[in-house]
């Protein structure tokens, strides 16, 4: 639902928004409500998201005496007319993640940008692709390049991987990078945040917590193996960074980080 505010009113406004919010989450059958200020996309634009597990109950919500009288209550402070969007998610698998990490060749950090244009525009063509990040080096902390990029399952990631594109991407990458490249893979991230108060986490929140654990770890293990085994064949190496990385993440970092972050990982 999304709103605009008579103005001069808007503090007034957001307080009852969020009324509205916190009285959808006694609703049965609520899952998650989130209020979004205004931003550059929608300015002025006040939205409220309400996420439930069903239609039904959504429409039970909507329809509710509690609702309909808070809505009364707020009437003067609402400019114009509200703009209703219902979506309906379609059951599926946890998304899927994988992170590479490389060095570019000194030198080559223009040709680097126009290959990553290409490849970003290639995915966003791709059924189940989802996002991809890049973490450029930073000075004193790490000097490699990371890329993670997410799809929706694990066969769609699968298909990416058996591509020929990608196969030319790789190639291509090849001539403009130096040392050995990484790879870790991991799957979806329900388990990890199944945790009393974390059944609704929203998806940006899993993904960054995750990548906040793995980024760290991939760098890590890497610099690792090439002290320990520089002489180790990459299909091994790969082997090495996906047990050890998840290994660590189930165990170590992602709980956690999890018990830390509960409060933000719930909102």
């Amino acid at each position: 639902m999304s709103r605009h505010p008579v103005r001069g009113r808007e503090r007034e406004f957001e307080r009852w928004l969020r009324r509205l919010s916190a009285a959808a989450s006694r609703a049965s059958g609520h899952l998650h409500s989130d209020v979004q200020p205004p931003d550059e996309a929608h300015p002025g634009e006040w939205v409220i998201v309400y996420q439930f597990d069903d239609a039904g109950r959504l429409r039970d919500w909507i329809e509710s005496p509690e609702r309909l009288g808070l809505l009364s209550e707020g009437a003067e402070l609402v400019d114009g007319e509200t703009r209703t969007q219902i979506v309906a998610l379609a059951d599926g698998g946890d998304p899927v993640t994988a992170v590479a990490s490389f060095r570019v060749r000194p030198g080559d950090e223009a040709i680097y940008d126009e290959l990553f244009d290409r490849l970003v525009a290639h995915l966003d063509r791709l059924p189940g692709f989802l996002r991809i990040e890049r973490f450029d080096p930073v000075e004193g902390v790490q000097d490699q390049t990371v890329i993670a990029f997410t799809f929706e399952s694990r066969d769609d990631l699968d298909r990416w991987f058996e591509s020929d594109e990608r196969a030319q991407f790789l190639t291509d990458l090849h001539r403009h990078t130096e040392g050995d490249r990484t790879l870790n893979i991991v799957g979806g991230f329900g388990g990890w945040f199944g945790g009393p108060g974390l059944a609704a986490v929203k998806r940006w929140k899993q993904a960054s917590v995750v990548l906040l654990a793995l980024v760290p770890t991939t760098l890590v293990l890497t610099q690792v193996r090439r002290w320990l085994f520089p002489d180790i064949h990459w299909v091994l190496a790969v082997l090495y960074g996906n047990v050890v990385g998840v290994a660590i993440l189930s165990w170590v970092l992602m709980p956690s980080l999890t018990r830390r972050l509960a409060a933000w990982l719930g909102r």
